[in-house]
């Protein structure tokens, strides 16, 4: 029996269907805008330097061996801290005062440049801080006598935010790669290595027998933070490329 055309034949949506539509576009885009506001990681903010990539992967390993990724972290004279910063109060007394002292002996070697700042010396001598254990004289070296540093839109207590902390480990390490004592390196020498022990002292960087038994220190932390990670050690003596033909430098990114 053929149906009345004029009769309600066509199948209609069932409610619930509508519903499960509706809430997942809404949910879609709940997630869209959460994930468009959300903060950047630090590989993000390593890659936004213009650095060559493998430098976040040592981003990685020098935050974990001074910080365990802790912005907020830091090393020095307690007092001197801000007040929002979380400084290392199990740290020992000589630990801290060494660092402080190392922090006080930067101002000093730039004195002159850094009065210029609207920040005290006080300020600048609290010892390291920030995810990547950075002395505020040691890193803000690029913007000795310019405006940036004299208005204060930089300044000591930027080693603690995520993106300028990055800017400024980014650049100490550019800079360590023009050093004498990494460009008279044996080829082989030339590798992350030689930068860890860099951050440590630009002197060290020579060390590369390790004659020193801090430069043997350096290794050994530096081991064990890419076991703890998951890195192959391997990464840690693999050849460092001198060419960043894509970073501006910290004072176009922070400018």
């Amino acid at each position: 029996m053929n149906a009345d055309p004029t009769s309600e034949t066509e199948t209609r949506t069932p409610g619930w269907l509508w519903f499960g539509l509706g809430a997942a576009v809404v949910g879609g885009l709940v997630g869209f805008a959460w994930w468009s506001k959300r903060p950047p990681t630090w590989d993000e903010y390593v890659r936004r330097t213009g650095a060559p990539r493998e430098l976040a992967r040592f981003a990685a390993l020098q935050r974990y061996t001074e910080s365990r990724g802790n912005p907020l972290a830091g090393l020095g004279r307690i007092e001197l801290f801000p007040s929002w910063a979380e400084p290392r109060k199990s740290a020992s007394k000589q630990a801290r005062e060494h660092e402080a002292d190392a922090a006080l002996t930067a101002y000093e070697r730039n004195a002159a440049a850094y009065a210029e700042s609207p920040y005290r010396k006080p300020q600048w001598v609290f010892g390291s801080g920030g995810a990547y254990g950075l002395i505020p004289a040691n890193a803000l070296i690029a913007f000795k006598n310019t405006d940036a540093l004299r208005s204060g839109k930089v300044g000591p207590h930027d080693v603690f935010d995520a993106w300028k902390s990055t800017v400024l480990f980014a650049d100490y390490v550019h800079r360590l790669l023009q050093r004498d004592e990494f460009r008279e390196l044996p080829p082989a020498a030339k590798n992350w290595l030689a930068i860890k022990r860099g951050m440590a002292a630009p002197s060290l960087m020579a060390d590369h027998a390790e004659l020193e038994e801090r430069s043997r220190e350096v290794r050994r932390r530096a081991d064990d933070a890419a076991e703890a990670m998951g890195i192959d050690p391997s990464f840690l003596r693999s050849r460092v490329s001198d060419e960043w033909p894509d970073y501006p430098g910290a004072e176009a990114l922070l400018a």
